[in-house]
């Protein structure tokens, strides 16, 4: 399949670039490989979100809970050492 592809001056310097330091055979091997990483993101992506949604829903069906109160449980770190002590 041939696709034609508009760049601006700065990535067609470096897909030149990329290609004459011999990393890359063509302009379109280095168009290639930066679509495959742009599916790899794609699909950790994709991934993050679902781990996300799992997470949150394993959260809620995990039981009871509140708004964590800062202020006691530094009191209460405090109690315990100071009876440590």
């Amino acid at each position: 399949m041939t696709v034609t592809v508009s760049l601006s001056a700065e990535l067609e310097d470096f897909v030149a670039k990329k290609v004459a330091s011999g990393e890359f055979a063509s302009p379109g091997d280095v168009l290639a490989a930066a679509l495959g990483l742009l599916q790899e993101r794609d699909s950790l992506d994709a991934l993050s979100t679902e781990t996300l949604k799992r997470e949150w829903t394993e959260g809620l069906a995990s039981g009871d809970f509140r708004p964590l109160d800062l202020a006691a449980l530094k009191a209460d770190a405090r109690r315990q050492h100071q009876s440590k002590s």
